[in-house]
């Protein structure tokens, strides 16, 4: 007999099941649905339009209900599910019960599928003649992808995780007798809880923005298939662009709400590392942008279809990719980001595998008929977008690499080491091609389609190349830069800085673009920032406090404090006032002090980096950076007492010691000299008999003083009152714990005084909120550009 379990909420996880396995089916009726009105020639073609129409609403109805489902059950903690049970707790707030929602596995994929279904019924409203094709194929991702989620089990084959799997049914919970019980629901007083890596405002938003991109990512995918299979090698691209750019703004917002992210919450020092799965992302985004701007050459001049089209795939494929590398654990050992491996790899690379065959098996299929390309002008606007094109692939594909050496060793038995220090690796290779991008980004927007007179070109390009060049050596001088490689960085971001400000400024009417302009002008000003903050970033906290740190905290970049201690700190001073623990949160506040001229220190500010504890997963040192006009200065914590939230003891227990009246014992460099017991009669204030023990002694030290010490007990009632006394300039403590069996002798604990102190480790970050301003421009500059190509599309779809 089946056991009846208590108290489970079962409803809505056969709701979500059920939603789930339904948008699957209408998924695969609506691929069939619309690859029949996709036929040539149908003359039903409208009718099976309809029915794939209505099996997508169907869909992506289901899809929000299986999504409501999963909300719901982490809104009211139902731990009988696993998913709720792994990343909710009881003191979760609401935003990070709704952040729960992609905080795993299946739920993160759910939101991907959710968000592009949003987008598919986009694309029905706007996509006129080129739905049915389009859909076939944005269809067919949706079948694989919610595949993903069924969680079938038969035998050895398993299709998917089942986001509404209950805690008992899960494989690793098999056999527990604990599930036996059928009210094991009400032992289980709370949940594993959210990763506290996670538990960042900015991990709020940076997942959901960062799958977003991913699924706008499919849609130029899905054009440049559908444009490919119907043999419009042109037209597709127009409807595209728009597309394209708004993956381009989604994508690139998650990677940079990752690195802000990292910057406040994680001890990278600064907002990119390099980690494996930012790099992922970063790749497609590269590449996207690469083919937005083939997209352009090819709209303006009807050739370099074939790059486009590889490009254009290539992005989502590398989506897929960057998936893999996140959700197959491969990883694991080597990212921040990175989920366990639990079997979703093996599906990851169908999808990835099935879609790269489509694309390409297109490609070579419609190759011979692409029309050929006339002639190529050296000296035009189209070759150098294409050349930028090529070596923004080029960096992407470095990045790649090295990011997948675990994945070549793994698959195809290499024994490629990965690079020890990851962050001078991967600048040693990046940073040329991104001086070689912003030089191109500048001089490009001179350049017009088609034939260039030099003398005209340069002409134009004057002021933007002299003030690049007046401004280079002015910040060189300024800030000492003396490398060829910075100084390369310097000239190129700010000749691409100051061209696209001159053509907003002087030739506003010849820039197709505002959006373009905005966007181009933000990330010759990202450039300049990333060279400048990160070439004279600083870490002042050199250890000054005369104590060694041991093997584990570099001496030139960590600091002791012991509390109330003040010690120089760069331009400042610096003092540890304390820390309080908030339940969750362990705060300390350290004081950065200047000295007036009277010798006196004052505040300037103060910084208060903090460690989230979690016991089950382990500790998070979340940095607190104090933001000024020009400059950062970030903190965080490198070491400290952690006793879960518990102020420690102010001593700490050195050695029990049992002595005789008349013994001298050696304690270090001192000498104890017991001189005599006794006992005095008490009462309390009950009239109650008391027993006081004092204990006479004295320590004489090397330095030739002596400390007359009487450390005591009250025996009342069956318990021990002690008394302790202290030689404070020893710090030393002494506790006349009892009296021993043998007459005239007493057992004494001897304590030390424990030092409250801290590591830390504090970075100088001149001009990185101009790294914030371009990204800011950066975003309204795509947006820009996005509505203008929309207006364009809407017109000519």
């Amino acid at each position: 007999m089946d056991i009846q379990y208590v108290g489970e909420h079962l409803f809505w996880g056969y709701a979500g099941r059920t939603a789930l396995f339904v948008g699957f089916i209408t998924a695969v009726f609506a691929v069939f649905a619309y690859w029949r009105a996709s036929s040539d020639g149908r003359i039903d073609y409208r009718l099976w339009r309809c029915y794939g129409q209505r099996a997508f609403r169907v869909h992506s109805l289901m899809i929000a209900i299986a999504s409501f489902a999963l909300l719901y059950i982490l809104l009211n903690q139902y731990y009988e599910y696993r998913y709720v049970w792994v990343h909710v707790e009881n003191d979760l707030s609401l935003g990070y019960q709704i952040a729960s929602f992609w905080a795993g596995q299946e739920g993160s994929l759910l939101f991907w599928v959710l968000s592009q279904a949003v987008f598919g019924l986009i694309i029905m409203r706007v996509s006129r003649k080129w739905e049915t094709r389009v859909m076939t194929i944005f269809a067919a991702s949706q079948v694989i992808m919610v595949s993903m989620l069924l969680g079938i089990r038969s035998g050895d084959i398993s299709i998917g995780f089942d986001p509404f799997m209950l805690l008992r049914n899960a494989s690793e919970n098999a056999g527990n007798i604990f599930f036996q019980n059928p009210e094991y629901l009400q032992q289980i007083a709370d949940g594993n809880g959210l990763n506290p890596l996670l538990r960042n405002f900015w991990m709020m938003s940076h997942p959901p923005v960062t799958f977003i991109g991913y699924a706008a990512v499919l849609v130029p995918f899905c054009f440049a298939l559908a444009g490919f299979w119907k043999g419009k090698f042109h037209e597709w691209i127009r409807p595209a662009i728009p597309w394209t750019i708004l993956g381009v703004l989604f994508l690139g917002a998650g990677i940079l709400l990752g690195g802000v992210w990292a910057y406040e919450s994680l001890t990278f020092g600064g907002f990119w590392a390099w980690d494996p799965i930012e790099n992922a992302s970063l790749v497609p985004w590269l590449i996207l942008v690469a083919a937005l701007h083939l997209m352009l050459v090819s709209k303006k001049k009807r050739h370099s279809y074939a790059p486009t089209f590889l490009f254009t795939i290539l992005a989502f494929i590398f989506v897929i990719y960057a998936s893999y590398l996140t959700r197959s654990g491969v990883l694991s050992d080597t990212s921040v980001h990175s989920f366990g491996s639990d079997g979703m790899g093996l599906h990851i690379l169908i999808y990835l595998f099935v879609f790269l065959t489509l694309g390409l098996t297109l490609f070579f299929r419609k190759y011979p008929k692409l029309p050929s390309k006339k002639g190529e002008k050296v000296f035009s606007r189209d070759f150098w977008l294409f050349i930028g094109a090529l070596v923004m692939a080029l960096s992407a594909f470095q990045i790649i690499f090295s990011t997948s050496i675990p994945v070549l060793n793994r698959f195809i038995g290499t024994n490629l080491a990965p690079p020890t220090d990851i962050i001078h690796h991967y600048n040693t290779w990046q940073l040329p091609f991104a001086a070689a991008i912003a030089l191109m980004i500048g001089f490009t927007q001179f350049i017009r389609w088609g034939s260039n007179k030099f003398r005209v070109f340069m002409k134009r390009m004057a002021l933007s190349l002299g003030l690049a060049l007046v401004f280079t050596l002015v910040i060189a001088l300024a800030y000492s830069l003396s490398r060829t490689d910075y100084l390369l960085m310097l000239f190129a971001s700010l000749f691409a800085f100051f061209s696209a400000l001159d053509m907003l400024l002087r030739f506003p009417k010849q820039y197709i673009s505002k959006g373009g302009a905005v966007t181009h002008l933000a990330m010759g000003l990202f450039l300049l920032a990333v060279v400048i903050t990160f070439s004279q970033q600083e870490t002042i906290s050199k250890n000054t406090s005369g104590y060694h740190l041991g093997e584990s905290f570099s001496e030139t970049e960590n600091l002791l404090l012991i509390k109330d201690e003040v010690l120089a700190m760069g331009d400042y001073h610096v003092t540890y006032v304390g820390h309080d623990f908030d339940g969750e949160r362990m705060h300390y506040q350290l004081d950065f002090l200047r000295e007036n001229k009277d010798g006196e220190y004052y505040k300037v500010f103060s910084s208060y980096p903090s460690v989230l504890l979690n016991e089950r997963m382990g500790n998070v040192y979340e940095p607190y950076a104090q933001v000024f006009p020009l400059r950062d200065i970030f903190t965080y914590i490198t070491y400290a007492d952690l006793d879960q939230g518990e102020i420690p003891e102010p001593h700490q227990h050195l050695q029990s010691l049992t002595i005789s009246v008349g013994d001298s014992i050696p304690l270090d460099n001192h000498l104890l000299v017991f001189h005599d017991i006794s006992t005095e009669p008490l009462h309390d204030m009950h009239g109650e008999d008391q027993l006081r023990v004092i204990a006479d002694m004295v320590i004489y030290s090397n330095f030739g003083e002596h400390y007359h010490l009487q450390p005591a007990f009250v025996y009342s009632d069956g318990e021990i009152i002690h008394e302790d006394d202290t030689a404070e300039e020893l710090e030393l403590r002494f506790r006349l714990a009892r009296a021993a069996d043998e007459p005239y002798t007493v057992e004494l604990e001897l304590y030390e005084e424990r030092l409250d102190f801290i590591i830390i480790k504090t970075v100088v970050f001149p001009l990185i909120n101009l790294l914030w301003i371009s990204i800011v421009l950066m975003f309204i500059g795509l947006w820009m550009a996005y509505r203008s190509r929309k207006k364009q599309a809407r017109g000519r779809m």
